[in-house]
């Protein structure tokens, strides 16, 4: 049997659009993950790690769930597929993505409902050889973070979301639409767990600190200053629209 019909066989055959309109909310996104774990249990034998970023986290996690609903689970597609390179499998990706379209046929959702678009811009590191790696994957699956960031777990599929200083590094970059109240909740999170009473200068120490590989270090007075005006926008939300 095909890939394709191995992973598309029980849905009937509808045109996917190229672009997702229909939101997810929590209940439709575990609906939808349900039927991509089942599929991937069947393409792969085993479960499945995706590390996600982005609005998914804000949905799903337990303790946040601050947004109704995401258009889309964002991903990390270049790690998954080292990973299973490392196992001697050389398909992954593929069987991934006719996994993904599968359901997107099957609940008519767009091609892009979950994508790894970002991973082109995501920054890379490399280790005390000269060896290239990707920090947001290493620090996502660390055993810490997969206990306290574990969104979603099927028989088929696991997603873990990366790290709260990456999330909040990754949504500084973009900081539009949601990015601003999903970094207040997060800020909030931590003060909520940890007592930590936020400040520009120990946002910008944590994140210099925690997520190097952005290159904080390098940025032009511009970048950073524009950088540091986010981060005190954020932290004036979570102290007075999100308290």
């Amino acid at each position: 049997m095909s890939l394709h019909s191995r992973t598309t066989s029980s849905t009937s055959t509808r045109a996917v659009k190229a672009h997702n309109d229909v939101m997810l909310t929590r209940q439709l996104l575990q609906t939808v993950l349900h039927d991509l774990s089942r599929r991937l249990l069947k393409c792969f034998g085993r479960q499945v790690r995706l590390v996600v970023h982005g609005g998914a986290i804000m949905v799903l996690h337990p303790r946040l769930g601050c947004r109704p609903s995401t258009r889309d689970v964002d991903y990390n597609h270049r790690s998954f597929v080292l990973e299973w390179q490392r196992l001697g499998v050389y398909d992954a990706g593929a069987r991934l993505q006719a996994c993904i379209s599968a359901t997107a046929s099957k609940f008519g959702l767009g091609a892009d409902w979950m994508n790894a678009c970002a991973d082109v811009a995501l920054p890379m590191s490399t280790d005390a050889y000269g060896n290239l790696y990707d920090p947001i994957y290493t620090d996502a699956v660390s055993e810490q973070n997969m206990r306290i960031n574990t969104i979603y777990t099927s028989s088929g599929l696991v997603l873990v979301g990366v790290s709260w200083s990456w999330a909040i590094a990754l949504k500084l970059v973009r900081y539009q639409k949601d990015d601003p109240y999903d970094i207040a909740n997060i800020l909030l999170l931590g003060r909520r767990q940890r007592g930590v009473q936020w400040t520009c200068q120990l946002l910008e120490q944590w994140l210099v600190s925690m997520c190097g590989a952005m290159g904080y270090q390098s940025y032009p007075s511009w970048q950073m200053k524009t950088t540091r005006e986010r981060m005190d926008h954020a932290i004036r939300l979570a102290q007075t629209v999100l308290a």
